[in-house]
């Protein structure tokens, strides 16, 4: 607590010319004599602040002083606004943290990247639950949410959260989920009403997520090797969606892929998205799996083409 307030100390007369040392103590939330001992401490840490006497007197920094570089360089310094800059986009800080140390760095961020997580429908909700859960994670608290299943169905979750990812466009929580007693991974887009818990994050007075978290490899991720087939037209989605190194082009101007894809429920349909021009090769159980689900589309059309055939003979 003592090395907080003593950096906002620093901060406050790095603001101003001369502070009272009444108004540091109000604004530290201390006495003035504890004040008189935290520019002592200064002091000796070589940190130039003086006190000057009389009816317009005060506490000052020495003019022109900054943090030393010894401690975090120009170039650690920049790199630590520019991140801090990057964060705003998320709505997780209002900016008072970065606005601090610009002054005490004496330089302003680059503003290089931004980085958007909401959708273009949802402005505001994506990042609403981020800010939630950054908090949850940071304070240690348990979060409640219903999660949309695989079967479509809205199931409540208890879960320890302490990680958000961003992976191949989307975004996923991990965290130890209390009804399944073990680390999972949640997508966001699937995740509604997002509540923080008030109670600490305990189950049974003990902590199994310490052990688990460990562990990156979560048994909710299950991924399998896969071999594609593409023609010439699917080029520009082939190098978007898999690295360079995992595409060989054929002789006829096609293209075999080798690569690893999480086997999720939404697998054949991803696949399916790259329509007739893309043909799963191995394994064989993917491509009995791609056979059904296309059977299912043409069942939908079945009806409505004996309907038009109709039709067209009256």
């Amino acid at each position: 607590m003592k090395s907080n307030r003593l950096f906002q100390m620093i901060y406050l007369l790095l603001n101003h010319e001369k502070i009272s040392a009444p108004a540091l103590a109000d604004q530290l939330d201390v006495s003035v004599r504890t004040v008189y001992r935290y520019v002592d401490d200064l002091s000796s840490a070589g940190v130039p602040v003086y006190v000057l006497q009389g009816r317009n007197g005060g506490i000052e920094l020495l003019p022109g002083y900054k943090i030393d570089n010894t401690i975090v360089d120009k170039q650690e310094q920049s790199a630590i606004l520019t991140a801090l800059n990057g964060l705003k986009s998320f709505g997780i800080d209002n900016g008072s943290t970065l606005e601090k140390l610009s002054a005490i760095f004496h330089q302003q961020p680059v503003a290089w990247i931004t980085i958007d997580p909401s959708t273009w429908s949802d402005q505001r909700q994506q990042k609403n639950d981020l800010a939630k859960l950054r908090d949850a994670i940071i304070h240690s608290h348990l979060i409640n949410f219903n999660y949309l299943s695989a079967k479509n169905e809205y199931l409540p979750r208890e879960v320890f959260p302490y990680q958000v990812i961003f992976k191949d466009k989307a975004w996923y929580l991990r965290g130890y989920s209390v009804e399944r007693q073990a680390d999972r991974l949640f997508k966001l887009s699937r995740i509604d009403h997002l509540q923080v818990s008030k109670k600490q994050s305990m189950v049974d007075g003990k902590r199994p997520w310490l052990t688990t978290r460990s562990s990156q490899q979560s048994t909710a991720i299950h991924q399998i090797p896969i071999q594609l087939h593409a023609d010439a037209e699917l080029k520009y989605r082939l190098f978007e969606a898999f690295a360079t190194s995992q595409i060989i082009q054929e002789a006829d101007g096609g293209y075999i892929v080798n690569t690893k894809i999480n086997d999720d429920d939404w697998l054949i349909t991803y696949l399916l998205s790259f329509g007739s021009h893309l043909k799963v090769v191995k394994p064989a159980s993917l491509q009995q799996r791609m056979k059904q689900e296309i059977k299912k589309c043409l069942a939908q059309y079945k009806y409505m083409t004996k309907d038009v055939r109709i039709c067209f003979v009256k």
